[in-house]
């Protein structure tokens, strides 16, 4: 069931209820929170202790306010106990046994230290790896070859090669796993190639 409603004619300074009242104008104008800057300054000024501030009196030993929290005979340090304290004898100084027990060649280096290369495969080891990874690559992984010769899986890669047959299957691999992309992750790919290219042509 449609409604129509008619504006009226006459104009909104004669209709007197839909303007709002003084009282509520007056009142939007004159609030005042409690958080003003006034008040806030006003609470925060705040008499300091009398220990903090500077004494007229003649003094020879040196006040110290520790934090607020459970009273321990650990948190004064020795430094401000008397000679004839006997937490003295019962605690020795922390940095006084650090400085005496350090050795500068007991310090960790502050660099790594480099590995140093092995040079103990001679030709017929690195032939053996090549018959090796050419008879079964499936079992004779990387990995597994570098395990056995006591050396990297970098340099595996660099003497032998995979033989063709396992080549192909992790193309089959590979395009098994594309196939199951989604168009983002195929454009995200194609841009990391394109930006390889571009880093090849830059060079």
């Amino acid at each position: 069931m449609a409604i129509s409603l008619a504006a009226s004619k006459r104009p909104f300074v004669t209709l007197p209820f839909l303007l709002p009242s003084l009282t509520d104008t007056l009142a939007l104008g004159a609030c005042r929170h409690q958080s003003s800057y006034r008040r806030t300054k006003q609470r925060l000024r705040v008499k300091p202790d009398v220990s903090f501030g500077p004494s007229q009196q003649s003094r020879d030993h040196i006040i110290r306010n520790p934090p607020s929290s459970a009273p321990s005979v650990y948190h004064t340090p020795n430094k401000f106990l008397p000679s004839t304290d006997a937490r003295k004898s019962v605690r020795p100084d922390p940095f006084a046994a650090a400085t005496a027990t350090a050795n500068v060649n007991e310090l960790p280096n502050v660099c790594k230290p480099k590995n140093e290369g092995k040079y103990h495969l001679t030709p017929s080891d690195v032939e053996e790896i090549r018959q090796l990874r050419l008879s079964d690559p499936m079992a004779w992984s990387r990995l597994k070859l570098a395990k056995k010769f006591d050396c990297s899986p970098l340099f595996i890669a660099i003497v032998c090669e995979a033989s063709p047959n396992k080549k192909a299957i992790q193309k089959q691999v590979l395009e098994a796993m594309q196939s199951r992309w989604g168009p983002k992750r195929r454009m995200a790919r194609e841009d990391r190639q394109l930006r390889r290219e571009a880093w090849g042509r830059d060079a």
